[in-house]
């Protein structure tokens, strides 16, 4: 490969502008090849983002075949999911795709089948494994069994209906808050406690006045069965404007972990009064973005700590709740 990893980008909004912000547009072995995007003007954004790299498209066929990347970012909403990964996966490109990697399971499935088919470089940005403080916890859970956990994303929803919010708030294009969302701490969960098994979710509707498309439920409670025996109960809210945020509580045998706020600070309690505190990171990032160009330029995972199959298993998690929303019964994974 040449010195530096030809870029592609499907999909140039505001997500891409965090991933260049904090670190990807400093990256001295890149090279911004094109920007795609339903809105050239958006697209035209990033490109300024970057010292004027790369050319425009609306059409992501096109960019793939005119500016020819080596490697290509997906950076689209849950129902645009699909049809770009089929392109990229065609031209057997490594490809870096942001969560949630589908809105159904059937898509994120059909994906996963090529990724592994052409034994292909992938990663999905779910940048709170990279963290320091999730990485301890990690290291010490290797030592203890898993009891139980609870935590989710709390807020009071958006104000204003517009940009990416008029489509958020719309479950058969989000996929609603669990899945769009908390699904940062549902990865987290997996990461830290294994695989799940089962899911039961409860949906709660009708607590504040709505617009007629706003289609999410207002707050939801699901809880997880993991393999191991250990259960979660992680909960999501557009309705609670007070006391909200990011959190995640969780007991072992002899250790308890809290992390708070969205950098995922945590403090750590072991037997005979030992306290862990460890900062959450502001550039995380930027450490996803390194792993990933690192494993492009290797042509082998150099650092890749969620690949499109740990994106499959959160999809399959949140399809479940969703199932079991609907249907008030227990949904096992797999079934």
């Amino acid at each position: 490969m040449a010195d530096k990893v030809k870029l592609g980008f499907i999909g140039s909004g505001g997500i891409v502008r965090g991933h260049l912000d904090h670190g990807l547009k400093n990256f001295d072995d890149v090279e911004f090849a094109g920007w795609c995007d339903l809105n050239p003007e958006t697209a035209g954004a990033r490109r300024e983002q970057v010292g004027g790299q790369g050319r425009i498209f609306t059409d992501a066929r096109e960019m793939l075949d005119e500016a020819k990347p080596d490697a290509v970012y997906i950076m689209l909403p849950p129902y645009a999911h699909g049809p770009a990964e089929d392109l990229v996966i065609e031209r057997r490109l490594p490809f870096f795709i942001e969560k949630p990697v589908a809105i159904d399971l059937a898509t994120a499935t059909k994906v996963a089948e090529g990724v592994e088919k052409h034994g292909l470089i992938t990663s999905v940005g779910y940048m709170t494994r990279y963290r320091k403080s999730v990485q301890r916890v990690r290291e010490l859970l290797q030592s203890q069994t898993p009891v139980l956990m609870h935590g989710g994303w709390l807020g009071g929803g958006p104000k204003v209906y517009e940009g990416i919010w008029k489509w958020w708030v719309q479950k058969d294009k989000s996929g609603g808050q669990f899945l769009e969302q908390t699904t940062h701490t549902t990865d987290l969960a997996r990461y830290l406690y294994g695989d799940v098994a089962s899911v039961y979710a409860t949906a709660v509707v009708d607590r504040k006045e709505r617009p007629d498309f706003f289609t999410m439920e207002d707050a939801s409670m699901v809880q997880l069965t993991f393999a191991n025996g250990a259960v979660a109960t992680l909960y999501s809210s557009v309705s609670t404007s007070v006391g909200g945020g990011v959190s995640l509580t969780l007991w072992a045998t002899d250790m308890k972990a809290v992390f708070t706020g969205w950098e995922h600070n945590v403090e750590i309690d072991l037997p005979g009064g030992e306290h862990i505190s460890i900062p959450g990171e502001d550039d995380i990032f930027a450490k996803e973005d390194r792993a990933f160009v690192d494993s492009v330029r290797a042509g082998e995972n150099r650092g890749i700590l969620a690949t499109y199959e740990d994106g499959l298993k959160a999809t399959a998690i949140a399809c479940a709740a969703n199932e079991s929303m609907e249907t008030g019964e227990i949904v096992v994974i797999g079934s």
